[in-house]
């Protein structure tokens, strides 16, 4: 009778594994998938804002080097959806100031170009901030959900 390697058997097979290693695994598992979700949400959000402030940042480029209006408007949407994307995600946070009456009829209403870099970098800020502390909550989540218990001698 030739039998197969019980090594090559792989973990599926009901009888090669200790109950105990079992429940280790399947725990495990649970666990990678549960912390893979949660992480999948903020990696994707983290992303898209990061693309949005660098989109942002060469509009303000093409913004300084041209006086045309659509490129503003352009730079001024792309803020617009930053600072929303973030109230979305329960993050305050203001938009750079506009041009007021001084700025002459061609610049009123958009905003003050030298303030944006600053603005770019207070988003980049606190999306890190965000991010870390999520990723925190989702380890100090893991811990619960792993549940180390001491054992007693």
């Amino acid at each position: 009778m030739i039998q197969e390697n019980p090594v090559s058997w792989g973990q599926g097979f009901a009888g090669s594994e200790h109950p105990e290693t079992a429940a280790i695994r399947v725990q495990k598992e649970y666990v990678d998938k549960m912390v893979a979700l949660k992480r999948e949400n903020m990696d994707r959000v983290y992303a898209y804002l990061s693309a949005l402030i660098e989109r942002g940042r060469e509009e303000l480029q093409h913004a300084r080097g041209a006086n045309n209006e659509h490129r503003r408007a352009a730079l001024k949407q792309q803020i617009d959806e930053i600072v929303a994307y973030l109230k979305g995600q329960a993050i305050d946070i203001s938009a750079p100031p506009v041009y007021g009456e001084e700025g002459g009829a061609q610049f009123r209403g958009s905003y003050v170009l030298d303030e944006i870099p600053g603005f770019f970098g207070q988003v980049k800020c606190v999306l890190d901030q965000w991010y870390d502390s999520h990723l925190i909550a989702v380890y100090d989540e893991m811990v619960i959900l792993v549940n180390p218990k001491k054992s007693v001698t």
